[in-house]
């Protein structure tokens, strides 16, 4: 593997662009070719239309280079946590502009607009950005149809709801919360 490649991936970098690549490189026209020739002997994989990814990385951390800005959330952050047995079907990011869908390695990706002020409350971890569990469970709130209600349930022993309640929620979500606290038998405000 070439020396910008193996920079990209000390960098960090789980995916990236042709045209970064051909700026590297310093001649446009050539990276293609080297990209393809490399993705050939399976030392890249092609993840999109000008997007390649090194073959060991995580389709989370591929969603995540193709969707910067934006952080892991929803059912995906509280699956990663452990706060769930259930399994995800996708990845679902948080982003603060129009949201988009797309597929990474077969994994279907979704993107949720959460807004210029909600845009926060999330840590990297192993190179991820990632909710912290109080604000994916927010999040999930917010978007009711982003996660199962069976999900939340299994979550919320593991939750602490005072600092749901502070992370800027609508008057719908909660009341959500307020359901749920109630259903699930743990003490009301």
């Amino acid at each position: 593997m070439d020396e910008i490649l193996e920079g990209l991936k000390r960098a960090g970098r789980a995916a990236f662009r042709t045209r970064e690549y051909a700026a590297l490189l310093g001649k446009p026209g050539y990276a293609r070719l080297v990209l393809h020739r490399l993705h050939v002997k399976g030392k890249l994989r092609k993840v999109r239309n000008g997007w390649w990814a090194f073959p060991d990385a995580l389709p989370e951390s591929v969603a995540c280079e193709i969707s910067t800005p934006c952080y892991l959330s929803f059912f995906s952050a509280l699956a990663l946590h452990g706060l769930t047995t259930q399994m995800p079907r996708g990845i679902q990011l948080a982003v603060a502009r129009k949201p988009k869908a797309y597929a990474v390695f077969g994994m279907r990706v979704k993107e949720f607009n959460v807004g210029k002020r909600r845009f926060g409350g999330f840590v990297q971890k192993e190179g991820l950005f990632l909710a912290t569990p109080e604000k994916a469970f927010a999040d999930c709130l917010l978007f009711p149809r982003a996660c199962p209600q069976i999900v939340l349930y299994e979550a919320l022993p593991e939750i602490d709801v005072e600092k749901v309640k502070q992370l800027a929620l609508t008057r719908a979500a909660k009341a959500r919360l307020r359901r749920l606290v109630k259903h699930a038998g743990q003490e009301r405000d």
